[in-house]
């Protein structure tokens, strides 16, 4: 009859099963981002458009803004420059938003790309780190007892295996 895992063995599991975890869920945040920068492009195309036709420039509106500021993006200061200015032109107003609004494509498309190549290896990735944890916790169910020392060095393990998952999958764009 098998015997179920000791706590710490059970422990143990939960917190490897999490850092395996951990790769999917920064790839997960940004695919989300990549969304965001899309939507923004859109908003600020949309923003190009309407400035376009008019005689006199307005900023956009606050709700633009917040969005835009949250993205964090170096490619920024032309357009705050241009919206900071004391009457600017609309045409040079709408060519910066559509300038950015097409930056902001380029990076969602290449972070979607980048995204799904490194999908795969996230995948085998995964698999290698659960099996030592699946053994463990077979090795434990069918009544081998392991040590506490093993147990911290294989989290120690997943961890750093973890950490370089998650750098050689991240790309910054």
């Amino acid at each position: 009859m098998p015997m179920w895992p000791e706590p710490t063995l059970a422990v143990a599991c939960v917190l490897l099963a999490a850092l395996v975890a951990v790769p999917a869920l920064v790839a997960r945040r940004r695919g989300a981002l990549s969304r965001e920068w899309s939507e923004v492009a859109a908003a600020l195309l949309g923003f190009a458009a309407q400035v376009r036709g008019t005689q006199r420039a307005v900023p956009p509106d606050e709700a633009l803004w917040s969005r835009i500021r949250g993205l964090s993006i170096p490619e920024l200061v032309s357009f705050e420059l241009v919206c900071q200015l004391r009457r600017p032109d609309p045409e040079m107003l709408a060519s910066t938003a559509q300038r950015l609004a097409l930056r902001l494509k380029r990076r969602a498309a290449f972070e979607r790309k980048m995204l799904a190549r490194t999908a795969s290896g996230r995948r085998r990735g995964a698999v290698a780190a659960a099996l030592p944890a699946l053994a463990m916790l077979l090795a434990g169910v069918g009544g081998v007892a392991l040590p506490l020392v093993a147990l911290l060095l294989l989290v120690v393990l997943e961890m750093l295996g973890c950490w370089m998952l998650w750098r050689v999958a991240r790309v910054d764009v």
